[in-house]
């Protein structure tokens, strides 16, 4: 578009009006010679070099921002604009060669036509002689005189007189006509002829059809002036050159210029989002480094985009991450326990108020190192008088990998030296990859659950042997009644026998509440001999009251024998408990079985006691062993107790070295199984 332009332009202004101008103005006075037609082609060439770079700096400047806004809209909806690249290199290149081809295509046609023009003036100063000369006869010119040719032509231009001289200046066809021309149309005048810088003068001879001819010599040059004039017209031209220069490389630097200011804004760290985008004038090196300019703009504006976003996602993470820290820390301020935190190396980074309460205690809670530990620092010992070494503390095993679960520990208080109980719990903190990264230990003192649990067994045992007695009084005088009176009516004699089984119900709950009372206090003693497994469940089945309402059946599920190395009374308690829940909770006429068990494998006996009773509910088998629980509580197969007999026989059982547990499904029955250690001898067989 912008050649395009440039052509016509150059076209309008400058080429045809000049060849129109040498056409119209000087076809009478320069004939059309192949030299005079060269030089009016350099001459629209030398213009339309000259307006080249010019028209292009003048259409940059132009059509340059249109372009641009252009090429920005197109770029932010993406479509992409027709056009073909075009080489910075090749645009100077031909820029270049407009800039020399101008001046110098202009100084060879100025050095011509100023000959061309300096003959004309000649000719014409001459013509104006050769009218004077004319008008006298041809024998008055001497010499000295411009005139040394005559010669005599006929109208229609044929030279008869001194033809050689005068056939040379006519010989050529468009002079002998404009020379015909002229004589037909006044009977004096002149003719030139450029190009042998001569002129002709004639003038009609009366009473003849013939004319005088005179022709005049070739001035001779002036060389200083034509070396003047090659001088004034190349500084003229050369001049033109560092103007289109200064346009061309205006038009080339303002986009340069504007890369740079970008660039500049983006090094001194100004906003990014003030960043404006860089118009594409052309498809050429320049305009890549726009594009890239434009991308690099884009990708700092999505990354500032990124980190704004990123950032306020950070503030408000940190923001929440301080609330959340500020309800850490109320919730762990306000905890009866204490908490520690220490790092890898084994140093406390956090501590709560209660932690701060039993800093005195800090070696048995945390685990410090020892050269951390005051001097006055108690030594901690288990519950059970064995001393706690470093390797045990809570925060120690936890750096090590371990969790601790609720494990206590005594100290002996530095102010009253009295005992203090610890409970404490510990964890390893791990970082994402799996390493440790430090450790969390909860401590509670502890002292005064512990105490109360003391003083309860011991009123649970006093209050046991205190009953045991009026229930053993009670008890005897029914049953001496019931065996010396004869004349006991039937009806006193139901009553004495409740009192018995009242009496005898007491005396089990008081001897179960001193087992409790011994279990609790660690008291609990037991005499582990040999015993056969298998007699004695047969003695507890046959010894169970109501066994006429069930169907109570022993069976071997391995060959015997079923020696066991246990405590003969304690494991017929646990039996017993294992029956009496049994019968408890399967319907009148209900099948138990008790099968025995032996596995050679891991030296154990077993025994099983499985009914068809109603079951246990599923969301109360978690706490089926634990003290004074009932999972039938506030159900319709709530049949009483104290909760105590399965807490027993799995206390009774673990003493002794065994395992315990139980599979139900509610509706379908329950079957609870024990294993006792091999005695020695069995085991041996």
């Amino acid at each position: 578009l912008a050649f395009s332009i440039v052509w016509a332009t150059t076209w309008l202004v400058f080429y045809w009006p000049v060849t129109a101008i040498l056409q119209s103005r000087f076809a009478d006075r320069i004939p059309l010679t192949p030299r005079a037609g060269a030089a009016t082609i350099l001459f629209g060439i030398s213009c339309f070099s000259a307006a080249l770079p010019l028209a292009y700096s003048l259409l940059t400047r132009l059509l340059g921002p249109v372009a641009g806004r252009i090429s920005l809209a197109a770029r932010e909806r993406g479509v992409a604009l027709p056009g073909r690249r075009v080489s910075l290199r090749v645009r100077l290149v031909v820029l270049s060669l407009s800039l020399i081809a101008a001046p110098t295509v202009w100084l060879t046609l100025t050095s011509y036509m100023s000959q061309v023009w300096t003959g004309q003036r000649d000719l014409a100063a001459r013509a104006e002689r050769l009218a004077d000369a004319v008008a006298q006869a041809p024998a008055s010119h001497g010499p000295g005189t411009p005139l040394d040719l005559t010669a005599i032509a006929s109208r229609d231009g044929t030279v008869r007189d001194n033809a050689e001289a005068a056939r040379e200046l006519f010989a050529a066809p468009a002079l002998r006509f404009r020379l015909a021309r002229e004589l037909s149309r006044k009977d004096s005048g002149t003719v030139l002829d450029p190009s042998s810088e001569r002129a002709a003068g004639y003038r009609a001879i009366p009473g003849s059809r013939d004319v005088a001819l005179v022709i005049s010599r070739p001035p001779g040059r002036d060389h200083r002036a034509e070396v003047f004039d090659l001088l004034f017209f190349a500084l003229v031209a050369a001049s033109w050159a560092p103007v289109c220069a200064i346009f061309l490389a205006g038009s080339i630097a303002g986009p340069l210029q504007r890369i740079r200011r970008v660039v500049s804004q983006i090094v001194g760290r100004e906003d990014v989002d003030k960043l404006g985008r860089i118009p594409v004038f052309h498809r050429d090196e320049i305009g890549d480094l726009a594009v890239g300019a434009n991308e690099m703009i884009d990708r700092l504006q999505a990354s500032a985009e990124r980190i704004r976003r990123y950032g306020a996602d950070r503030e408000q993470l940190l923001a929440v991450a301080a609330r959340r820290a500020a309800e850490l820390d109320a919730v762990l301020d306000n905890m009866v326990e204490g908490v520690f935190a220490c790092d890898k190396s084994g140093s406390i980074t956090h501590t709560n108020a209660a932690g701060h309460r039993l800093l005195d205690l800090l070696p048995a809670v945390t685990g410090a190192p020892p050269a951390e530990k005051p001097a006055t620092a108690p030594l901690p010992y288990h519950p059970d008088g064995r001393a706690v070494c470093a390797a045990e503390l809570p925060l120690v095993r936890a750096l090590a990998g371990e969790v601790i679960v609720e494990e206590d520990e005594v100290l002996e208080s530095p102010n009253d030296h009295r005992p203090v109980f610890l409970r404490s719990s510990a964890a390893p903190i791990r970082d994402p990859s799996g390493a440790i990264a430090g450790a969390v230990a909860v401590a509670r003192d502890v002292t005064e659950v512990v105490e109360l649990d003391r003083l309860k067994d011991q009123f649970i045992r006093v209050a046991a042997h205190e009953l045991k007695t009026p229930v053993a009084i009670l008890k005897g005088y029914a049953l001496t009644l019931m065996r010396t009176d004869k004349t006991l009516s039937p009806r006193s004699r139901r009553m004495l026998e409740a009192i018995d089984r009242g009496a005898e119900r007491i005396n089990r709950i008081v001897e179960d509440l001193v087992d409790v009372s011994q279990a609790f206090l660690d008291v609990l003693q037991l005499l582990p001999e040999t015993v056969d497994l298998e007699e004695l469940v047969r003695a507890s089945v046959a010894g169970m009251p109501h066994t006429e309402m069930h169907r109570i059946s022993v069976r071997r599920g391995a060959p015997g024998p079923f020696n066991v190395s246990a405590d003969q009374a304690r494991t017929r308690q646990a039996v017993r408990i294992l029956l009496d829940n049994a019968i408890k909770y399967s319907p009148s006429g209900g099948c138990i079985e008790v099968v025995l068990d032996r596995d050679e494998a891991n030296g154990e006996a077993g025994v099983s006691v499985a009914d068809c009773g109603v079951g246990i509910p599923t969301q109360g088998q978690e706490g089926i062993f634990r003290l004074f629980y009932r999972a039938h509580t506030d159900t319709p197969h709530d049949y009483g107790g104290m909760g105590i007999g399965l807490y027993m026989a799995k206390e009774l059982i673990k003493r002794q070295g065994g395992r315990i547990w139980f599979r139900s499904r509610e509706g379908e029955g329950s079957t609870f199984s024990f294993t006792l250690p091999l005695a020695r001898e069995s085991a041996d067989s």
